[in-house]
């Protein structure tokens, strides 16, 4: 049976405060980077909360989330008690928050009645699924947690938050952004509605990053790449992902490779293998031919080709790196993780949607191809 659905009210608007309107005589909890404690829309909210609600503020967010401050963040929530929970900031902030409220729940025995999510960054999506990876920092790995409770009730798409992303992190979001939507395309849960959303990121991704990379403060090319984040993001919740990110969340949890960053050096190989299944290689193929990369009279084969090199070239011209060499891990040292990525990799819960099981062996010559 296939299924689609979307939870998630989104607004997209610089009026944060407006949609804070309906909370009265709760118990908020703020979750945000700590930069920005000082930042003069957040310090709005508060005050503008702070009238009529309870508000706490938990600022412990690093990159990667590692259970220790989901575990800290947890145990204030614990003495809280909140009602509503206000996640703002990049993919490490909204994982954190999820992570909070996943512990919380199944502890305290008590729900949350309202989640909001604001994302600074245009990438992970998670301001409308049921995703969040937390880090095993003593083991080195990455765990995705899936669960209907984590998906927000509102989304909150705010410009006014991603004028100022540097060029890189600006880069390996909207990077982490196609890989959702091309995963998403050819996943095993795929539907005709996950796909159209998925193709409209991606077109979205070509049209937008490089400009958003070069020219930070074109407002329209700001709020396209925000818009594509989320389409993708409500993609891939209902479709899947599959082995590109099976294989970053280990990069990025054994080198502490950003996580765009990790999608974006495996995503051309990935594609060029997924395409051996002839599903795969079609959608890909079709993309390509609405991309205009390539015309209607070429094969599928060649197809797949262009849209890889188009995505290399895309990786290029926004400034990304293309192998971990390039990155500074030494090649030995990455060699010699190669067993570990792949057993981990299988294990993964998002190596399950993609449209071929790999070996290990194959994982390990993916993986190759990055070092």
């Amino acid at each position: 049976m296939n299924q689609w659905s979307m939870k998630t009210k989104v607004a997209v608007t610089t009026d944060i405060v407006k949609r804070f309107e309906r909370f009265s005589d709760e118990t908020v909890l703020f979750v945000f980077d700590p930069f920005l404690k000082s930042n003069q829309k957040v310090r709005e909210m508060i005050a503008y909360l702070e009238q009529k609600n309870r508000v706490i503020i938990f600022t412990e967010i690093v990159p990667d989330p590692p259970i220790e401050k989901v575990v800290t963040g947890m145990q204030m929530a614990l003495q809280a008690e909140p009602t509503v929970v206000i996640a703002i900031g990049g993919g490490s902030a909204l994982d954190t928050a999820k992570g909070i409220i996943y512990f919380y729940q199944k502890v305290a025995k008590q729900s949350i009645n309202y989640f909001v999510a604001i994302p600074t960054t245009s990438g992970t999506g998670s301001e409308v699924t049921s995703a969040a990876v937390i880090t095993d920092t003593a083991n080195k790995i990455k765990y995705p947690i899936f669960a209907e409770e984590l998906i927000p009730d509102e989304a909150i798409l705010s410009i006014d938050f991603v004028m100022t992303s540097p060029p890189s992190i600006t880069a390996y979001s909207g990077l982490d952004v196609l890989t959702h939507a091309l995963e998403a395309l050819v996943a095993k849960g795929r539907t005709n509605y996950s796909s159209a959303l998925a193709e409209k990121a991606i077109t979205l991704v070509f049209s937008n990053l490089v400009e958003c990379v070069k020219n930070g403060q074109n407002e329209d090319a700001r709020i396209q790449m925000h818009e594509a984040a989320t389409l993708a993001g409500v993609a891939f919740d209902n479709a899947g992902l599959g082995v590109c990110h099976a294989l970053a969340h280990q990069v990025g949890a054994l080198f502490k490779v950003p996580h765009g960053l990790a999608n974006a050096m495996l995503l051309p190989h990935v594609v060029l293998a997924n395409a051996k299944d002839w599903t795969a290689k079609s959608l890909y193929a079709d993309v390509s031919r609405k991309l205009k990369l390539c015309t209607n009279g070429l094969s599928d084969e060649v197809a797949v080709i262009k849209l890889v090199d188009a995505i290399k070239r895309l990786s290029k011209d926004s400034g990304v790196p293309a192998t971990l060499a390039e990155w500074n891990i030494e090649e030995s040292t990455a060699i010699r993780a190669a067993e570990q990525v792949a057993d981990n990799a299988m294990n993964d819960f998002t190596f399950q949607s993609n449209p071929i099981s790999f070996d290990r062996t194959k994982l390990k010559e993916i993986y190759h191809k990055i070092v």
